[in-house]
């Protein structure tokens, strides 16, 4: 399970999961940290060496120069190790990011680009928090695709949207939330969000077939998220109150029905259930569902 990075405790207030035994982006494998660590007490004991000798030594001063010299060649060529050593792990990591990542420099760059104006045109909105959110958002979602598996779509990009969701209602001034994001669904700039990048069919038409998703003691924002990425004429949006992250938003269901559009039917009737508020509508052939907390009390 993943390690919260302190970008996403400082953004979002909830940090996710990591499995300690994956690396970190750009992380110094063990075996490198431990060439460091030998090549530095090498150093160090070539100092101390240079140091009692021109203590304690009894040369004559050209034995001593011609020692101290010695010295600090071999100094030098040990910090042109490290030197290397540092280079070569730079390759290494460009060169499995650009040989093994699935994401195409093209929709990178689009990502990187309009994430950039967004968070741009926040700034000038005197909205520095959520800038800055929009701006982690983008580069996780970005490692991601670029690392992916195979249930992310209800799984880790559902999570690290509902963090997105959750940390801009603590950042939006609440009459800009919903709006929003109904703007931010409605976009079609990013991949697997907007439009299909690998293939599997989602995001498409609420009339494809369901896949029949299923969820347990997750989240009403997570589960949304989901909906969200599997549909391109369907908007789920929470209210600013809902407050993701809390206990009592934690839902478990089975998404049954033979379409999407059933899918999202079975869901609104389950937070129903549940207590939370539902509006379902359609706007301009968009079916608009609007999730709160309700007599939940959130």
């Amino acid at each position: 399970m993943e390690q919260p990075s302190k970008q996403e405790r400082y953004y979002t207030g909830m940090p996710p999961p990591r499995d300690p035994r994956e690396p970190l982006p750009g992380e110094v494998p063990p075996g490198m940290k431990a060439n460091f660590i030998r090549i530095g007490i090498a150093i160090g004991l070539l100092g101390m060496g240079v140091i009692i000798g021109l203590s304690f030594g009894a040369e004559t001063p050209v034995e001593s120069k011609k020692k101290v010299a010695d010295l600090e060649a071999e100094l030098g060529r040990a910090r042109a190790r490290i030197i290397e050593l540092n280079r070569a792990l730079t390759y290494k990591s460009t060169d499995e990011t650009d040989v093994n990542g699935l994401l195409k420099p093209v929709d990178r760059k689009r990502h990187e680009s309009i994430g950039r104006k967004y968070a741009a045109a926040l700034r000038k909105a005197k909205a520095q928090p959520a800038a800055e959110l929009i701006e982690w958002f983008v580069r996780r979602w970005n490692e991601l695709l670029d690392r992916p598996q195979s249930d992310d779509r209800t799984g880790r990009r559902a999570e690290v949207l509902s963090r997105l969701v959750g940390g801009m209602a603590r950042n939006l001034d609440p009459d800009d939330y919903v709006p929003w994001q109904a703007e931010f669904f409605n976009s079609s700039w990013l991949g697997e969000l907007h439009f299909d990048m690998d293939g599997d069919g989602f995001p498409g038409k609420r009339a494809r077939p369901n896949p029949k998703d299923g969820f347990a003691d997750a989240s009403v924002c997570h589960v949304a998220m989901a909906l969200n990425q599997a549909v391109t004429d369907a908007q789920i949006l929470v209210q600013p109150q809902m407050r993701c992250d809390s206990p009592k938003a934690k839902i478990s269901i089975f998404l049954q029905g033979r379409t999407m559009n059933d899918a999202l039917t079975e869901f609104v009737r389950a937070v129903k259930r549940e207590g939370f508020f539902t509006q379902d509508r359609k706007f301009k052939g968009t079916r608009m569902i609007l999730i709160g907390p309700g007599r939940r009390g959130i």
